[in-house]
């Protein structure tokens, strides 16, 4: 079990060039994920889109051979008006995940990478941006910003944009005036950038990926010990939870009871071998919680 467990989802980014898959790239590694290069193998795939799926997107997406995760990145490009560009793309990320049944995600990558790199934020950026607090400057376009006078130096400026854009300027100035620290600052283009949205989202696509580890690791017989049997039914809750499906986690013996009979029972329905699978573990592991709880253990209906 220690060898599953410690087992890490490898993720490969695949796309059309000029999507921003090296910036996917940079924020997934900022964020902790394992991304691994083009000739690796992966677990799961983020497929990286720009404005919308082209036909040669959604013929890769149909014919990948791993769990896929679309990252719509440049979502602050989307247009303005109503709640905003992210806002906008995260209406079409529905629409499009609707039309292809694949989980499809706003990034707007830039202010993802000034908010998990490090080396994005500096000294130089920070001061920059506190002195737009009190003397702003002209964001309705990038030649405006650039070519327009203000004491912010001209390479400093073409620092930001390239760092940040106006969409991570607007948003870190927002923070600053509203008195900020780095940190805070930080925080606000994280929240502006959606990438949490995404990182979960890879996280659910991840799921069924290390219950089948576990699976793998159980082919020759059923798990025995609590830690197994518990180990199983949480790998099983996330992929269900993951399809959007709701599991009670009450704790009482008779919720254990309750939640073994309503799985044990969609186990046996017209699902998939995941998920019959996942519901019998999730039965099971909730039958052991109950008998520990000084329950008998009988057939169940």
């Amino acid at each position: 079990m220690s060898g599953v467990s410690a087992q890490v989802v490898r993720v490969g980014i695949a796309g059309r060039r000029g999507c921003g898959r090296a910036t996917v790239t940079r924020v997934l590694r900022g964020a902790g994920v394992a991304v691994v290069g083009s000739a690796e193998p992966a677990d799961l795939d983020v497929y990286v889109v720009a404005e919308t799926l082209k036909p040669e997107d959604r013929r890769a997406l149909a014919h990948s051979p791993r769990p896929v995760v679309v990252a719509l990145n440049k979502a602050d490009l989307a247009g303005f008006g109503g709640q905003g560009p992210v806002a906008t793309a995260a209406a079409h990320c529905r629409r499009l995940s609707d039309f292809t049944g694949v989980p499809v995600y706003p990034l707007a990558g830039l202010a993802a990478v000034a908010a998990l790199d490090d080396t994005v934020v500096d000294d130089e950026v920070l001061d920059a941006l506190r002195a737009l607090t009190t003397d702003p400057a002209d964001l309705g376009s990038t030649d405006r910003f650039i070519d327009k006078a203000h004491q912010l130096p001209h390479p400093i400026r073409l620092r930001l944009l390239a760092q940040l854009d106006l969409f991570g300027i607007a948003h870190g100035v927002l923070a600053l005036r509203a008195g900020a620290d780095r940190a805070g600052l930080l925080a606000a283009l994280r929240r502006a950038s959606a990438v949490d949205g995404l990182l979960a989202g890879i996280d659910a696509a991840a799921a069924p990926v290390r219950y089948r580890w576990l699976i793998d690791a159980h082919a020759v017989a059923l798990p025995a010990s609590d830690d197994a049997v518990a180990a199983r039914m949480a790998a099983a809750i996330e992929v269900v939870r993951a399809a959007g499906m709701a599991v009670d986690d009450d704790v009482t013996a008779a919720a254990h009871l309750r939640r073994a009979i309503v799985w044990q029972r969609y186990s046996r329905g017209p699902v998939s071998r995941l998920h019959r699978c996942c519901g019998a573990d999730i039965a099971r592991g909730s039958l052991r919680l109950w008998e520990r709880a000084g329950g008998v253990a009988e057939s169940l209906p």
